[in-house]
């Protein structure tokens, strides 16, 4: 199994991004992301702990990436970007094997690993500028915010 694992991380540092990014994408598959509930698991006060994009649920990585109405709305709309219809594993390793799963050439897996980086990268910035600016949650700006940054 860490084979497999390990297998799975050089996939993601091979991603053309920029090496922050790539560090928050691994976290996320680790589950070391300070969300609202690893937060609370460490001792850190947290006067709420539901998702502040769809507030219905606790924030954990599985949450915040894969199971929120909001996540799903932004992995859709890069679904139809990429011409796929494409049933999604809530799991961050799960979903990122599953999603660069069945490539045709290495060249193409890099280019979805990044788009894998880009929009888990997009979520937790955007899920950040609300907190910290009272922004609004907007699932199309999220995308195209991915759409331009695997781009260049």
């Amino acid at each position: 199994m860490r084979r497999i694992l390990r297998r799975g991380f050089s996939k993601l540092w091979r991603c053309k991004a920029v090496p922050s990014t790539m560090l928050m994408a691994w976290r996320v598959l680790e589950n070391k992301l300070a969300t609202r509930v690893n937060l609370s698991i460490r001792g850190v006060q947290i006067e709420r702990s539901r998702s502040v994009l769809c507030g219905k649920e606790e924030e954990s990585c599985s949450h915040l990436f894969f199971g929120c109405s909001f996540a799903w709305r932004v992995w859709c709309l890069c679904y139809r970007w990429l011409g796929v219809l494409f049933v999604s594993h809530i799991e961050p390793r799960f979903n990122f094997d599953q999603f660069r799963l069945n490539l045709p050439s290495e060249s193409v897996l890099i280019v979805w690993n990044t788009i894998w980086v880009r929009v888990v990268s997009e979520i937790w910035s955007h899920s950040n500028h609300i907190i910290l600016k009272r922004g609004v949650a907007d699932g199309s700006e999220v995308f195209a915010l991915v759409q331009v940054k695997v781009w260049s």
